[in-house]
């Protein structure tokens, strides 16, 4: 077994016992008290209520896949670090999004301390154990912060069809779901390996974004007075459909690093003559 393999064992057990153990430490500690305190805007008690489990759900289910993944690269299994990567990729949104809530309704981001050594996880997995290259492990995660807004744009939405019952947020509602699951393959595909539809599933993620993340970020920064969250995803959308338009830098973001040159070292020894 190989030092990556190792680590990857590694990193996997540590990101199980934080996925598993965190999200019922804190699950059981704060879902009462998110529950029963008056929110700052509308539907953030619709939030706490019912998203606050699911993305516990997600975290465990994270851990869960840690967990497997150890074990995978313990046993040198070629299914290890796919399986890490989804592990990361779940926990990273299950630890993050219940944070926007708690905050709307004063109280503190306490799935913080998970997130951010899971970010921390993420770069050691993706960077050390894959060795994937830094413009994809950068380009998978402005991906996967694309895939979190996204998400966020569509709880958020479903609670405001529910609170306020505005057909802005009817309209626009579905579409952040696609756009999410299409950041969320992108992200994937990118740390492994990206091709021409990966790009295409992200430009159309990131249109079908703009096209209805625009919108609902002017109406809801003008009702609200100020800088509206609902701006994040339109951002990174534009971001990243701009860096998968621009001639030729898909291209040179995506390949592959060259092979090391073969040293002479490295070479195999020139047989001896025996004399017979």
């Amino acid at each position: 077994m190989n030092k990556q393999s190792l680590l990857g064992a590694g990193l996997g057990i540590v990101g199980a016992l934080m996925g598993i153990i965190g999200h019922f430490i804190l699950f059981q500690k704060w879902y009462f008290v998110g529950m029963n305190t008056p929110s700052a805007e509308p539907g953030c008690e619709i939030l706490l209520e019912t998203i606050h489990p699911l993305m516990a759900d997600l975290g465990l289910l994270g851990g869960v896949l840690f967990a497997v993944s150890a074990y995978g690269f313990l046993t040198s299994r070629n299914w290890a670090f796919f399986l890490s990567v989804l592990a990361v990729v779940l926990a990273l949104l299950g630890s993050w999004f219940v944070n926007v809530p708690f905050m709307a309704a004063g109280l503190p981001p306490v799935y913080f301390p998970l997130f951010w050594p899971y970010l921390v996880l993420y770069f050691l997995l993706v960077k050390v154990v894959g060795g994937v290259s830094w413009s994809r492990v950068l380009l998978a995660l402005l991906a996967g912060m694309a895939y979190i807004t996204c998400w966020m744009n569509g709880v958020a939405s479903t609670s405001r069809m529910i609170t306020i019952g505005a057909p802005i947020f009817s309209l626009v509602q579905k579409l952040h779901w696609v756009a999410m699951l299409g950041w969320a393959v992108v992200t994937v595909g990118v740390i492994f390996k990206p091709r021409e539809w990966t790009r295409v599933v992200g430009l159309v993620a990131g249109t079908a974004e703009l096209v209805v993340g625009i919108p609902l970020a002017i109406e809801t920064g003008g009702a609200l007075g100020r800088f509206s969250l609902f701006a994040l995803a339109p951002i990174l959308c534009l971001v990243l459909v701009v860096l998968f338009i621009w001639p030729g830098l898909w291209l040179k973001l995506t390949a592959e690093p060259p092979a090391p040159p073969v040293t002479e070292s490295a070479m195999p020894a020139a047989p001896v003559p025996t004399g017979r």
